[in-house]
């Protein structure tokens, strides 16, 4: 694994700068080009792909409620609002309630298995106690839990793919100020932008695809999972196969 010193330097290498550096922000050009540079770098690499490694998952902590008696002021049509986690460089998606099906009909089963609808939310900004602006997050979700990029400043956890990507995008940055080839920067910036590109697809496959929602086209021609169970409500063990019912 690589120091944020070593992936400056491979940085410098693929922008032909004529010298590395030994610590960022020496009084060297270079140093003083990477600490200018380096974290606007890391945190655009960040929010470009949903990398898995850069994945966080946390319940929000809640400021306003719209529901209750009397209600709180929350931007319509949205009756939640929550804090933004500090650390949260992209916001990727609002996890939906789950409910568990069981009880008579499925006697012993208690896992949390109801399909529900993707969670719509926004991000937007409001005034602490103070009257400081703050970010905020609006959904109609109670107990909300959000999924984001979260900003990751060791190197120790970057993967391969990102690491690659990094380098190439700072040292298209790097072009600019230290050899002003901006035929090479674009060159750069164009590597990166292709492993962005690929890792947005080689993270999607480390997980598990699910489908949350069934199509309107192929709901109305009647499918088994309409049939055993009403839409809205969900399978117990695994999903049934799709297949036409007769």
């Amino acid at each position: 694994m690589s120091s944020q010193v070593q992936l400056c330097n491979l940085a410098l290498d693929a922008a032909h700068a004529r010298s590395s550096i030994s610590s960022i922000g020496e009084s060297s050009a270079e140093g003083q080009a990477c600490a200018r540079h380096y974290e606007p770098a890391l945190e655009a690499v960040l929010r470009s792909a949903h990398w898995n490694f850069a994945r966080k998952q946390v319940t929000l902590s809640l400021l306003k409620d719209a529901t209750k008696t009397p209600p709180d002021s929350v931007p319509q049509p949205w009756s939640y609002e929550y804090a933004y986690p500090s650390d949260c460089l992209r916001a990727r998606r609002v996890l939906p309630q789950m409910s568990g099906v069981g009880g008579a009909a499925y006697p012993g089963w208690q896992g949390p298995q109801q399909q529900m609808p993707a969670v719509s939310f926004i991000i937007g900004q409001d005034d602490d106690g103070s009257g400081n602006a703050i970010p905020v997050v609006l959904t109609n979700e109670p107990q909300a839990q959000l999924v984001y990029t979260v900003r990751i400043t060791n190197p120790q956890l970057f993967d391969a793919e990102f690491e690659q990507a990094f380098i190439f995008y700072l040292g298209s940055r790097l072009c600019g100020p230290l050899t002003g080839d901006k035929e090479l920067a674009l060159n750069l910036f164009q590597q990166a932008q292709a492993l962005t590109t690929k890792a947005a697809a080689d993270n999607g496959d480390e997980g598990l695809t699910v489908i949350d929602q069934v199509p309107d086209w192929i709901r109305v021609r009647g499918f088994l999972p309409d049939y055993v169970f009403p839409p809205g409500s969900g399978w117990y063990m695994d999903p049934l196969p799709l297949s036409m019912a007769i």
